[in-house]
Formats: C-alpha cells, structure tokens, sequence
C-alpha cells in the first residue's frame, strides 16, 4: 500500500513539473484573419474564416491529418430553394478561456434565411471538441434538415472510412469515422434520434428529425455533437462513442488561476 501511495505522489509530482508546457489551450486570429487557429496538447486546428468557414487544417501530434488551404471540409448545409451552406464568418467571441480549456463562438449567414452559431469547447487532456449549433432565423425556415448538418467532405478511400448506428437511448449514438497515416479523425452525435450516413467522399450527421420551423428572428434548439482528432484508427474512434454517451470529456486535469495544480480523485484513480 505504501509503495502504491509512493508512486502515486511521484506520478502526480511530475504532471506538475510538466504542466507549464501543457496547460493552455490556446487561440490565434479572429474575425479579419484567414483562419483561426486553436491549439491543445495533442492537436492543433485551423477554422477557415471564409466561405465555408470550418476547420480547413488539423494536426495530431504535429502530424498533419489535413492540411488544405482553399475549398472546404467540415462545415453545415442544408437544401430549400437551392443548396445553403454556412457562408464566411461574420462573428468571433472568445466565451470562456482558462487553463486547460477555451470556449468560442462562431457565427456565420447562409446569405437567405439561416444566421447559424456554433459555440465550440475545446479542451486539454482529450481528443473531443464539443459543438453546440443554433440557427437564428432571418425568415421562417426548419432549423434542421435535408442531413447535411454538419457534413465532413473527407475525400478518403472508403475502406479507410466507417459509420455506426445509434444503439438506442443510452448509447452509444450514430458516429462516424476516417482515418489515414494512423491518425483519425470523427464525428459524434449526443442525440438517439439522429444518424450517422457516409456518400462516397463525406461523412454526415443527420439531425432531421430534430428540425423545427422558427419563425423570424426565433433561434432554434440546439444540435450537439463532438469532433475528435486523434491517434489512432477505427477501433480507437468507435472507442471514443462510449465516452461521449456518458457526457463527454471528464476527469480532465486543469490548472485553477493562482497556478495550482487540479486533479480529480478519478485521474488520481487512473494514475494507481
């Protein structure tokens, strides 16, 4: 028992010399630049502030999982009276930043009837982006529909991409996969309703049964589902879903405002 208290000390000793160079989640650019760029302990994202804005580049571990710098990659779309997507960005908040985790809000107009707001949380500690998307509508329009929202054009072999149904109201829910150079990269739904398809060359989440008319200048329910960027291949991103049905990210270790290390009993739990 001594010997497993020992080593625990020793382990959490060295988290705390480590956690100076680990500890911020930080962010570059804003509304006037090309990209926003957001970096964790274990991977770094460009959100392209042009037509369609979404994450344009993703680095895990400093290795690129993509890296291009036009067109278009994750981003929401939907079809009445013509295809809309989210257009470029129109409005950048900073919510929350703290050690360890950072919370921003994008908003982009689909240049008709949509003004979306996507409120992203992006942590240290796990490969998970939370995204919580609301529609203000500008005219009467369904919030939801025609699953495209959001959709990830991949553009990669099909037998390197997979996708899973839900498994009913306690999860795991619908998610999807790509992988490529032994990264992945994955989207996760939090809603039993909704489902996960993958056309050729994109990955979609299909929340159209959660779709509702708002009137004009009425904001929609949210949909809200995870991004993960991480090591790994299918059987690592399928992992990730259970996680995700239990709430997300936990036992994440952070550092409070005057420096001090904070641990949860669970991490300490682990690190026995």
């Amino acid at each position: 028992m001594k010997n497993v208290f020992f080593y625990t000390i020793v382990a959490l000793f060295l988290l705390m010399l480590s956690i100076g160079s680990a500890v911020a989640v930080t962010i570059e650019g804003g509304k006037g630049d090309p990209f926003i760029k957001i970096k964790t302990d274990s991977y770094e994202v460009h959100w392209k502030t042009g037509a369609q804005m979404g994450y344009m580049v993703a680095f895990v571990k400093g290795k690129a999982l993509f890296e291009d710098k036009i067109g278009r990659r994750l981003y929401h779309s939907n079809n009445y009276a013509g295809w809309k997507d989210w257009g470029a960005l129109t409005g950048f908040k900073v919510l929350e930043k703290k050690p360890g985790m950072a919370k921003v809000e994008f908003v982009s107009d689909d240049g008709a009837s949509k003004e979306w707001h996507c409120v992203a949380t992006f942590w240290d500690g796990t490969p998970l982006i939370k995204h919580e998307v609301t529609v203000k509508a500008k005219k009467t329009v369904v919030s939801f529909s025609h699953g495209h929202e959001p959709m990830y054009e991949v553009k990669i072999p099909a037998k390197d991409q997979a996708n899973w149904d839900s498994a009913g109201d306690k999860g795991p829910f619908a998610h999807n996969a790509f992988w490529i150079g032994g990264n992945f990269s994955a989207l996760y739904d939090t809603h039993p309703k909704a489902k996960a398809r993958i056309h050729a060359n994109r990955m979609v989440l299909v929340h159209d049964d959660l779709g509702k008319v708002a009137k004009a200048g009425q904001t929609s329910d949210p949909i809200v589902y995870f991004v993960a960027f991480a090591p790994g291949g299918k059987a690592e991103a399928h992992a990730l879903a259970d996680e995700v049905a239990t709430g997300g990210p936990k036992n994440l270790t952070t550092v409070d405002a005057s420096g001090k290390l904070s641990i949860t009993w669970g991490a300490i739990k682990d690190i026995r």
